[in-house]
Formats: C-alpha cells, sequence, structure tokens
C-alpha cells in the first residue's frame, strides 16, 4: 500500500514502476550476440536499510492467455527482535481493466500463502472476489545467488524467471470465474538464511 513506504516498516520496499515494459536491444552472452525485439517484461526498484528476512516473491507480466494482465504477489515474514512475525500474503492483480488490490496490512495477514522448494500455494480473497493460485518450477530452473544485507551478513537468494502460474479469479457477485496460465513467464524468488538444502549451487 502507499502509505507504507513512508513508514519504517517494512524495512524493505519494492517498486514496479513500468509493469508490462517492452524491451528491445541485444544481449551479449559467451561471445554470443542475441536480438531483444519487443520482449515483455516490468522495470522494477527494490531499496530499505535490509532485506525481509524470509519471503516468496512472484510476478507475472503477461499470461499466456492473458497477455495484458500484470501479478504481483509475496508471502513474507520478518524477524522483530527475537520473534517472527506471522507469514504475511499481500497481492495485486490487474485483469481486464480493473485492479484486484489485497494487500492491505490486515488482508496480507488473512490471505494465505505456503511455499517450499520449489513449489508455492496462496489464496487471497475479500467480500468481492477470492484468487487461488500456483507458482511453481523445477530446482534447475533457479539459479543460485548470496545477497549482502545492509545490516551484516547474507541471504540466500533463488531465482527463477521460467516458472509457471496458474491462477483462478472467482468474482463472489456474478459467479464470473476465469484462469490465467503461464508456462514460463512467471518469476519465482525466495530468500532465507538456508544455503544448502534447496541443492542449488550458488553462482555469484
Amino acid at each position: 500500500p502507499q502509505a507504507l513506504y513512508d513508514k519504517p516498516l517494512p524495512r524493505a520496499k519494492s517498486l514496479v514502476g513500468l509493469p508490462l515494459a517492452v524491451f528491445n536491444g541485444q544481449l551479449r552472452v559467451n561471445g554470443e550476440r542475441m536480438r531483444i525485439d519487443s520482449w515483455v517484461g516490468s522495470q522494477n526498484h527494490n531499496w530499505g536499510s535490509q532485506h525481509t528476512d524470509h519471503y516468496a516473491y512472484g510476478q507475472v507480466a503477461g499470461f499466456d492467455n492473458a497477455p495484458d494482465s500484470f501479478l504481483e504477489i509475496a508471502t513474507a515474514r520478518i524477524r522483530l527482535g527475537p520473534l517472527w512475525t506471522p507469514w504475511m500474503t499481500p497481492l495485486v492483480l490487474r485483469h481486464d481493466g480493473r485492479e484486484y488490490a489485497l494487500n492491505g496490512l490486515g488482508r496480507a495477514l488473512r490471505n494465505r500463502g505456503r511455499f517450499g522448494y520449489f513449489d508455492w500455494h496462496f489464496t487471497a480473497e475479500d467480500d468481492a472476489v477470492r484468487i487461488v493460485g500456483r507458482i511453481h518450477a523445477p530446482r534447475e530452473f533457479f539459479v543460485g545467488l548470496r545477497y549482502y544485507n545492509p545490516p551484516g551478513g547474507d541471504k540466500c537468494c533463488l531465482n527463477s524467471k521460467l516458472a509457471a502460474c496458474e491462477l483462478t479469479l472467482a468474482e463472489r457477485r456474478g459467479g464470473n470465474t476465469q484462469i490465467l496460465t503461464t508456462a514460463h513467464r512467471a518469476a519465482f524468488e525466495i530468500l532465507s538464511d538456508d544455503f544448502t538444502a534447496h541443492g542449488v549451487e550458488l553462482r555469484a
């Protein structure tokens, strides 16, 4: 929610400056040139005084059957001294000209999300809508990275840009239900203190 950007918590902030951005140009990898011609993605910015302690983060910039729709979701908890907060699952879906913003603090606490290596199920709902989804990918679709944490120490980040997502959007009035899917266009990131149990080699 916009009001939290000026608050001390959460200490990590995330902003999608340009959903459904279109990229053109080229990449050179190991001497090979790859042309980028109207690739759809997003422009994002993260900042703050420390990383969120434990989270799964997901984003879909265009579903296979709904290319103009955009999903952003997280399931996260933070440490306050020796204690952990409950899990929170804020979700925002922009679809078919509407925005479903289920991301207020109270709503995020009531939403449900559970994830492991490498599968994530979530439910977000209010009086108008119920959104149920899954984001998942095989282990080999993830890269492992070591994230320096500003207060000190490191976090382990597992990141994939090739995950699958299935989303069911059910409106409570009128009974309209839609299913949005993508086979490999979902971003799926996990941050934790675990550097070994996931079995993903750290590349950086």
